[in-house]
């Protein structure tokens, strides 16, 4: 990955600086487990594979190839990697190389007057300089650079957690509302033959006006209702899409069936799994960038140690440049010790402090948010579990129910309109279903998502 090609170049060219040490947990009364409780005893390593689903890997990694939005935090690694190698420049030597010309001309008055004398001087050579880093104030700096090239190094891994999650989903809500439009093609269907048979009835004068008007009510809200499916249809293609870097003209395709949701969520998951976070590795590297700054800022105050040297050839004539005999050299040592700056070194430190203290808070809140969504996906698989037991049987009594109402019906013990009436639940119940098993793959995918991974498609 181009991100590793940073991370070694920045490596080679940093020196003797490193990246900080990690910084202290943020004060959260870390839980050794959770306290929403899964059952069961083994997980997969990964969520693709217990998708079963070679189809959604697939797509996965045509996003991770041609998303422009991850191409783009891929390409703020590149900056970020150039301005660490920046900082981590100023702990090496600086040479240039200089050639200089002046032309001077001077004029006496007096008893020795002159017209004017013209002097030539041009000078030829390398000039050097070093601030040595005594106090580390310059590899505090390089340190902080470091720390912030791994912080878009963590955000470039919480792209592509959150690209593989949000296509898993559009794939999932693709899926739905293809299994919707059939649902609702079907219902469609029953209400245009219902509606065509009591027309037919009624001319006969076997049915009443009343069921009529009923019949095409619940036919023409069937119709509508199948156009709605058809335009979230389209629109679930188009977001799928843009997501794999393709142009949106809705010619995806999903699958006639939504995978299986995997195994239970084991008992016992370990806490610790949450470090894996690239939120929170962010919100950390930033934390330690900025106490870095601020150890840095402080030693602005210390004095500042240059040496600088030169060398080369001056003479009078321009052709004389290259000739070893007009050779000249310098050598010198520099001491600063800052005295009045106009407040600037200690608003300077004041800042940092600022910036230190935005960045812990920020740790602490990104931690609390990890734990939040953690708890929340995990109680919520708990919930939607048991709502789909109990809907499941709901569907199942509505569809039998359907089923008995038109035996009543033909037989002549019941309305058309309880027939009417156990349609409509039995056609509610169905596509509730489809929405509910897509709820919960959709919550187990914000699971992985919450705890950091891992995913397939990790470097």
């Amino acid at each position: 990955m181009k991100y590793l090609y940073y991370s070694l170049l920045l490596t080679l060219a940093a020196g003797c600086a490193t990246s900080p040490e990690r910084s202290a947990a943020p004060e959260v009364n870390w839980p050794d487990s959770w306290s929403a409780n899964a059952k069961t005893d083994h997980i997969e390593a990964g969520w693709l594979a217990d998708l079963n689903a070679p189809e959604l890997e697939a797509l996965i990694y045509e996003a991770m190839a041609h998303n422009a939005d991850l191409q783009r935090v891929t390409a703020t690694l590149g900056q970020s990697a150039a301005e660490a190698r920046m900082a981590g420049a100023d702990l090496m030597p600086s040479a240039n190389l200089g050639l200089d010309g002046a032309r001077q001309r001077i004029s006496t008055f007096g008893p020795s007057a002159t017209g004017g004398v013209v002097f030539e001087n041009y000078n030829l050579g390398p000039n050097l300089s070093w601030e040595l880093d005594l106090w580390g104030r310059l590899r505090d700096q390089t340190s902080a650079a470091l720390a912030r090239l791994e912080v878009t190094q963590a955000e470039l891994q919480a792209a592509q957690l959150s690209l593989a999650a949000r296509v898993a989903k559009a794939w999932f809500n693709l899926i739905e509302a293809e299994q919707q439009v059939a649902e609702a093609a079907r219902t469609t269907a029953a209400y245009r033959e219902n509606l065509k048979a009591l027309e037919s009835r009624f001319k006969r004068g076997l049915a009443e006006g009343l069921d009529l008007r009923r019949t095409r009510t619940l036919a023409a809200n069937s119709e509508a209702d199948l156009a709605n499916r058809e335009q979230a249809l389209d629109a679930a293609k188009r977001d799928l899409e843009v997501l794999l870097g393709r142009y949106p003209e809705a010619g995806v395709l999903g699958r006639t069936l939504l995978p299986e949701l995997p195994g239970p969520i084991p008992a016992g998951l370990p806490a610790e799994l949450i470090q894996r976070r690239p939120d929170l590795i962010a919100a950390e590297r930033r934390l330690a960038a900025a106490d870095r700054e601020f150890v840095a800022s402080q030693k602005e105050l210390l004095p500042q140690i240059s040496l600088t040297a030169s060398g080369g050839t001056s003479s009078q004539e321009f052709r004389n440049l290259l000739d070893s005999d007009f050779s000249v050299w310098s050598l010198a040592a520099n001491l600063s010790q800052p005295i009045f700056q106009g407040g600037r070194i200690r608003a300077n430190i004041d800042r940092s402090a600022s910036r230190q203290e935005q960045a812990r808070a920020a740790y602490r809140n990104a931690a609390l948010q990890a734990y939040l969504e953690v708890e929340t996906t995990l109680a919520a698989e708990a919930y939607l579990k048991n709502e789909y037991a109990h809907l499941q049987v709901a569907a199942e009594e509505a569809n039998a129910a359907e089923t008995q109402a038109w035996q009543r019906y033909r037989s002549g013990t019941t309305e058309f309109l309880n027939v009417l009436d156990s349609q409509r639940s039995a056609a509610a119940a169905r596509s509730r279903l489809i929405n509910l098993e897509n709820a919960l793959l959709q919550n187990r995918i914000d699971l992985y998502l919450a705890l950091g991974g891992p995913f397939a498609t990790e470097s």
